[in-house]
């Protein structure tokens, strides 16, 4: 997702010259294309994100479109006052773009996991959040943010596989269903996506038919579709690369704890409010750790729905 992140800001900066791209002291070396030929739209604001943030908002108040890009933890709760302040409360056209999103920096420890950002970000008014699944969805992201006027944070891990399925047109609150089903929905965001659909593959062996869908927006959330898988399927079950307070779960279990025809069970899957201690290059045998593998939602989908 970091190179595609790299190719959409050049690709969004050759179409409109407002677009800038401001970095905390990160990246130097991957947009180096971007600083030679647009060299007055970036910014490295250095290891000072608070500051970043404040630059940003004037910039935005200026008529300019920033993209402040940097270390996930760093972009969101290192500078949390500043957003809420600067950017929020203007309705400032900001768009933070956090790299290395819940466990990607694995090797780091937990001051460089983001388990948290979706919660702090999604109690900020004005703000929109994105999440995409795979390197073509951020370029998508990136150009509907650009459109959008406000602020917007955008959500990526560090490496995803592109994805195939019919995806149409890409819409700010508005789900992309990945996998038509019957029986179940999986509702997935960023790379668990990608574990829903491996899921929903394991879980036809037991004769159960999932619906997989893609929430790349988190807020606003489709609530629509939330609504309707609600009455239509026997059980739902929502995974993130978060934690289960505040994020993507917490967000659908808020439209059906106010839907009177909702009917499905419903889970939510995701870091139990714990620091996670697990160190390794490989992102997936963290996720095995902490119950978030392909294996462990089968496991949940069987014991709701069976």
């Amino acid at each position: 997702m970091r190179d595609a992140f790299i190719r959409s800001i050049y690709k969004a900066t050759k179409q409109n010259n407002n677009v800038l791209c401001l970095v905390g002291d990160i990246g130097a070396y991957l947009l180096r294309n971007y600083i030679k030929d647009f060299p007055e739209n970036f910014y490295n604001l250095g290891a000072a994100e608070a500051n970043m943030i404040g630059v940003a908002a004037g910039l935005a108040m200026s008529g300019k479109i920033p993209f402040v890009y940097t270390i996930t933890t760093f972009v969101t709760v290192r500078c949390y006052e500043q957003i809420k302040d600067d950017v929020c409360y203007n309705n400032a056209n900001v768009k933070l773009v956090g790299i290395g999103s819940g466990v990607s920096y694995g090797t780091m420890g937990s001051t460089h996991h983001s388990l948290e950002d979706i919660a702090v970000m999604r109690a900020l008014p004005n703000m929109v959040i994105f999440s995409p699944s795979d390197p073509l969805e951020v370029e998508e992201t990136i150009f509907a943010a650009m459109k959008y006027i406000g602020p917007t944070y955008i959500r990526l891990t560090l490496v995803s596989k592109p994805l195939d399925y019919d995806r149409g047109s890409f819409q700010i609150g508005r789900a992309r269903m990945v996998k038509k089903g019957r029986d179940v929905a999986i509702i997935a965001t960023g790379d668990m996506v990608a574990i829903a659909l491996e899921a929903a593959k394991m879980l036809e062996k037991h004769k159960i038919d999932c619906h997989v869908v893609n929430m790349h927006t988190i807020k606003p959330i489709d609530e629509a579709l939330v609504k309707k898988l609600s009455r239509e399927c026997k059980a739902i079950i929502s995974i993130e690369e978060h934690s289960t307070i505040g994020g993507l779960g917490s967000a659908i279990a808020s439209v059906l704890s106010q839907y009177s025809k909702s009917k499905a069970l419903f889970k939510i899957m995701g870091f139990d409010d714990v620091f996670c201690k697990e160190y390794s290059k490989d992102k997936l045998k963290i996720l095995q750790k902490y119950g978030l593998s392909a294996h462990h939602v089968v496991q949940a989908i069987r014991k709701l729905y069976l």
